[in-house]
């Protein structure tokens, strides 16, 4: 069990993403914010659903 970096809550690090809001969460981490593997699947995917609302290279639209 980790402790998240924002929340403070423990997670399992091993644990699947299968939301896909947690997945874009997870690339964020490693390929922008260098904290892949300090982040809850909650806090991925709060930060993932933000990446795909506002950030243009997420926007399908």
């Amino acid at each position: 069990m980790k402790t998240c970096k924002l929340c403070q809550n423990e997670f399992d690090p091993q644990a699947p993403l299968t939301e896909p809001a947690q997945q874009a969460g997870a690339i964020m981490a490693e390929e922008k914010y260098g904290d892949a593997g300090q982040l809850c699947p909650d806090c991925l995917a709060s930060r993932g659903r933000l990446a795909m609302m506002y950030c243009q290279e997420f926007y399908a639209g």
